[in-house]
C-alpha cells in the first residue's frame, strides 16, 4: 500500500471514528458511510447508502473493484470503489494494494513560449506565433563612387502557423522592411499521409536549398550572389510534397503563376513548374546552416531539383544540384545551377553558377568562422562573370534564435571591370 493511499485512508477513517463518537452537533459537519457484507464466500463492502440498498433489494452489486484473495482468510474482496476497498483493508489491518496514479490534470487550453515562438494548444488546434527582427550596419566600399555607412532593419517578420483538426497546416509570413509591409507566406497544407502533402498557397517554390533556409537560419548574414541570381523564390500555385517515416527522402513538386509574390493573376498562359528530390542517407537533415546541433555522426543531403518557366516571350529551364554535410562542428554546403534560356530569336543563351560554403562551430557551440565563395558565369561573348569571396565570424547567444554575426565580402564584375567591398554587422533576434 503506497503511502498516500494508506494516508487517505487513516483520514477517512479518523473521521469516521471521529464523527461516531463526538456529539450530534459534530456529526452534522462530517460523516463516512461504510457497511460490510459477507456473501458467499465473497466480502462486499459499500461507502455510500444508495448503492447498499441496491445491493440488499437485488443481490449485485455492478461496476466494482474485485481482490482476489485480499479479504481476510484469503476471501475475495468486491469494494463499491477504492475508498471502500481501503476501509476495509485498514480496518483489518491488511496490506493496501497498488493502483495507477490519477493522471495529472491537463488543461484544455495551454499557453507557453519556447525558442522564439509562442505556442498555443487546445483540443482542435496547436498555433505557433513568431517574430524575427534583424538590425543591420553595412559599409560600402564600392572601386567607382563614395565610400558609405548605413543602418537598416534589414528584416522584421511577424509569422503564424500551426495545425488545426490534425491534418491540416498552415502559415502566414508578413515582413515590415523599406517603410512597407508585405505578405510573403499564407498557405494551406493537408498533412494526412505524410509521403503526399498537398500544398497550396503562396510560398517558396522548391528550387534552391539556400533559397529555401531561412534567411534567420544563415551562415553569413545574407545569401550567395548565385542564390540570389537563380532561386525561384515565392510565388503562388499548388504542390505536393512527402518524405518517409525514417526521414531519408523528401520531395517537392509544384506548378506556379511565375511571376512572383502578391500578383493578382498570372501574367500570361504559361506556369512555373518546379521539383526537387533530395536524399539525406544518415537520417534527416533540416534546411539550416551551420552545424549548432554538433553531431557526433555524419550527416549528408544530396538533392536534384529542376524548374521551367517563362521571362516574357523566352523560355527558360534551370538545374540544381545540391549537397551538404556536417559533423561535429564542421560544416559545408554548395550548390549548381545550370541556365539555359531559348530566346524568341531562336538563339540560346547558357549561364552557369556554383557556390561553395564551409564553417566550423568551435566547441563552445557558441563562436564560428565560415568562408564562402560564389560566381555566376553567362556564356557570353567576352567576360561577364561575377564572383563573391567571402568570409564570416558569428556569435550565437541561443543558436539562430539570439545571435550577432558579422562579414566581409568582395563582389568582382568583370563586365563592368569592377570590384566592390562591403561590411555587414547584424543582430538577429527572435521571439
Amino acid at each position: 500500500m503506497s503511502r498516500k493511499t494508506f494516508a487517505a485512508g487513516l483520514t477517512a477513517l479518523a473521521l469516521w471514528a471521529g464523527a461516531a463518537a463526538a456529539p450530534a452537533e459534530a456529526q452534522q459537519i462530517t460523516t463516512l458511510y461504510y457497511q460490510e457484507v459477507e456473501k458467499d464466500g465473497r466480502v462486499y463492502v459499500f461507502n455510500t447508502p444508495e448503492r447498499f440498498a441496491s445491493f440488499q433489494a437485488s443481490g449485485e452489486i455492478g461496476t466494482a473493484i474485485t481482490l482476489i484473495g485480499r479479504g481476510e482468510g484469503g476471501a475475495t474482496l468486491v469494494a463499491e470503489n477504492e475508498t471502500a476497498a481501503d476501509l476495509y483493508l485498514f480496518k483489518h489491518d491488511l496490506p493496501g494494494y497498488d493502483r495507477e496514479s490519477p493522471k495529472p490534470y491537463k488543461p484544455p487550453f495551454d499557453v507557453s513560449w519556447k525558442g522564439g515562438k509562442t505556442t498555443i494548444t487546445s483540443k482542435d488546434a496547436k498555433i505557433e506565433i513568431g517574430s524575427r527582427v534583424q538590425f543591420r550596419f553595412t559599409q560600402s566600399e564600392p572601386e567607382e563612387g563614395e565610400s558609405k555607412g548605413s543602418f537598416r532593419v534589414r528584416r522584421a517578420k511577424f509569422a503564424v502557423s500551426g495545425t488545426i483538426y490534425e491534418d491540416w497546416k498552415f502559415k502566414t509570413q508578413a515582413v515590415w522592411s523599406g517603410g512597407s509591409t508585405t505578405l510573403e507566406d499564407a498557405y494551406i497544407e493537408y498533412a494526412r499521409n505524410p509521403m503526399a502533402t498537398l500544398w497550396f498557397g503562396q510560398g517558396k517554390a522548391w528550387f534552391g536549398r539556400q533559397e529555401l533556409t531561412s534567411s534567420g537560419s544563415q551562415q553569413f548574414v545574407d545569401r550567395s550572389i548565385t542564390s540570389e541570381r537563380f532561386a525561384a523564390g515565392r510565388d503562388q500555385g499548388i504542390g505536393l510534397t512527402g518524405r518517409n517515416s525514417s526521414k531519408t527522402f523528401e520531395y517537392g513538386v509544384g506548378i506556379y503563376n511565375g511571376n512572383g509574390r502578391n500578383q493578382s493573376a498570372n501574367d500570361d498562359n504559361d506556369f512555373m513548374t518546379v521539383g526537387r528530390l533530395v536524399w539525406t542517407p544518415f537520417g534527416e537533415y533540416k534546411l539550416e546552416e551551420s552545424a549548432l546541433d554538433y553531431p557526433s555522426s555524419p550527416k549528408l543531403a544530396l538533392g536534384i531539383a529542376g524548374m521551367s518557366t517563362t521571362d516574357g516571350d523566352d523560355e527558360v529551364t534551370r538545374l540544381g544540384l545540391e549537397a551538404a554535410f556536417k559533423v561535429g562542428g564542421f560544416n559545408a554546403v554548395g550548390e549548381f545551377y545550370q541556365e539555359s534560356l531559348d530566346l524568341l530569336a531562336g538563339e540560346t543563351l547558357d549561364t552557369d553558377g556554383y557556390y561553395l560554403q564551409i564553417g566550423y562551430l568551435y566547441p563552445n557551440r557558441k563562436f564560428e568562422l565560415a568562408g564562402r565563395f560564389a560566381a555566376v558565369s553567362p556564356d557570353v561573348v567576352g567576360n561577364a562573370d561575377e564572383n563573391e569571396t567571402g568570409v564570416a565570424a558569428s556569435w550565437y547567444f541561443a543558436k539562430h534564435g539570439q545571435k550577432l554575426q558579422a562579414d566581409f565580402r568582395q563582389v568582382e564584375d568583370e563586365a563592368s571591370g569592377t570590384t566592390d567591398d562591403e561590411f555587414r554587422l547584424q543582430f538577429q533576434i527572435v521571439f
